[in-house]
């Protein structure tokens, strides 16, 4: 495969075990090291994008799979990280986020089954909100503090705003495909 867009998509599935390998049985820097993997594996999804639009590489299986490597990603280390915070304010965000994703994928589901030409179009609010949940994850993930400012904490509070933004935009792709969804 010479499609590097779709090589950084692959990239960002393949680096999901490294960073639970990291998360659960790594040694001193196994946090920062998950955080770093994680960085990596986020920035991906920014370039998978940009260089398939620079290089017109665009294809149906990178359409299909960036999505599916994305919520792979988020998905994976909101469960990880649940693992070892069990508080309201922040399980209830994850429940969202999640939530969200999976109807998503219900409303593409339904848009497929009835050969519906109405394509969910990916929307600023949904690329703010991608880049407050990675953000987050990154901080949640990295954990400790960074010269003396609580990162664990800022990251809880930037998933909390991620989850409103989860919100706003599930509501914008409800309005967006409504009509074609219930026919």
């Amino acid at each position: 495969m010479n499609n590097i867009p779709n090589i950084l998509t692959l990239l960002r599935i393949i680096f999901i075990p490294l960073i639970i390998y990291l998360f659960f049985f790594g040694g001193e820097y196994s946090r920062l090291l998950a955080a770093l993997v994680f960085l990596f594996a986020s920035v991906t999804d920014y370039f998978d994008g940009y260089f398939a639009r620079l290089m017109k590489q665009q294809t149906n299986f990178g359409e299909f799979l960036d999505p599916i490597a994305d919520k792979m990603l988020v998905i994976t280390m909101l469960v990880l990280l649940v693992s070892e915070n069990n508080s309201l304010l922040f399980v209830l965000p994850v429940i969202i986020i999640i939530s969200r994703e999976f109807l998503v994928i219900a409303i593409r589901q339904r848009l497929a089954e009835i050969n519906s030409n109405h394509k969910l179009k990916v929307l600023f609010i949904s690329k703010i909100k991608t880049g407050f949940q990675l953000t987050s994850l990154f901080f949640l993930l990295y954990k400790d503090s960074i010269l003396g400012f609580n990162s664990y904490l800022f990251g809880v509070y930037l998933l909390q705003i991620a989850s409103v933004l989860t919100i706003i935009s599930f509501i914008y792709y409800i309005r967006m495909s409504w009509r074609a969804i219930i026919k």
